[in-house]
């Protein structure tokens, strides 16, 4: 059947915005299902429609994207809203550094057969990180956030050391951030494979210039002898991919920057082994602190980008840490 406000809105669009004459081609877009309620679309020609029939609804909406993404937040979820009973979904997702999904599962079994069955956990791990997502589906929402509260103070117990926020809450940087400013202290980087990343997603913090002090990227290994005076002994003995020369560039830029922390990267991020002959994804990474420096050696895999990812995640683990002993 013919939709007279469809019709009158067809024309309406035609005679404001659109230089071709209107045919009888766009006029058919005006029948629809006697059956059917009408979804205005007030970005196109083509209307949504809503049909409920045997307690199914089905509903039809134009493909082009930018009118059935309009439709369905001016139309349809309003409608779903107003004509569906819906259960309450609560989540609370948590971001964990240091350990891998398997372990973390070992040490939280016991919590996670214990939780309530209104209560689901997922394990999302991703580039060095874990998320673990509490989920509460149910009626009433008042219990559900109750018990919530009460799982996550549970396992905070059991994995506060490796917890350091909650998604969409703080980021790790944001979360150094603030430890730094806090104690009033600074930062420098000294990267080589990471190429700067850990720099960029520290500067990318609004006010990183009161404790950030700068960054050197000492990809080529001469940079790290004139610049960072790593000694050339150091790599001659250990290879430039080494505990060593991990330790003397980040007292290295600590020293050039005047800085209270320095992290340094040095590592095969592949394809090529380059100055080293240690394996792809192998890398370390060094913190200096305002008393000590001490590196760490990691294994990354082989796949290039997620070995950089990883290791400016891990980084940023360590550095949380360190600050943390202040």
């Amino acid at each position: 059947m013919k939709n007279d406000s469809v019709l009158e809105h067809i024309e309406t669009l035609f005679q404001k915005y659109i230089s071709t004459p209107i045919s009888d081609l766009n006029r058919k877009q005006a029948l629809v299902p006697s059956k059917s309620e009408v979804l205005h679309n007030a970005h196109g020609t083509a209307p949504g429609m809503w049909i409920h029939e045997d307690d199914t609804t089905f509903i039809s909406l134009p493909g082009v994207p930018f009118e059935m993404k309009n439709l369905m937040n001016s139309e349809v979820l309003p409608k779903l809203i107003g004509f569906y009973e819906r259960p309450h979904i609560i989540h609370k997702t948590i971001v964990t550094y240091g350990l891998g999904e398997s372990a973390i599962a070992e040490r939280i079994e016991t919590w996670e057969e214990n939780l309530p069955p209104f209560i689901k956990l997922a394990y999302l791990p991703n580039l060095g990180k874990v998320r673990l997502r509490l989920t509460a589906k149910g009626s009433d929402r008042k219990i559900l956030e109750n018990g919530i509260a009460a799982e996550f103070q549970k396992l905070t117990a059991l994995i506060g050391d490796i917890i350091y926020g909650i998604e969409d809450d703080e980021t790790i940087e944001e979360v150094i951030a603030k430890l730094l400013t806090q104690k009033n202290m600074t930062l420098g980087t000294a990267e080589s494979f990471t190429g700067g990343e850990i720099a960029s997603r520290i500067t990318a913090v609004p006010g990183a210039s009161m404790y950030f002090k700068g960054s050197i990227v000492s990809y080529a290994t001469e940079i790290k002898v004139t610049v960072l005076k790593v000694p050339s002994k150091l790599i001659t003995e250990h290879s430039v991919v080494s505990e060593e020369v991990a330790n003397a560039m980040a007292k290295g830029v600590q020293k050039l920057l005047n800085c209270d922390f320095a992290v340094a990267t040095t590592g095969n991020a592949g394809p090529s082994k380059g100055d080293s002959n240690e394996e792809v994804g192998t890398v370390y990474i060094a913190i200096a602190t305002p008393s000590d420096v001490f590196a760490e050696k990691f294994t990354m895999g082989k796949q290039r980008e997620r070995v950089v990812q990883k290791s400016v995640n891990k980084a940023f683990e360590l550095l949380q840490k360190e600050i943390l002993k202040m």
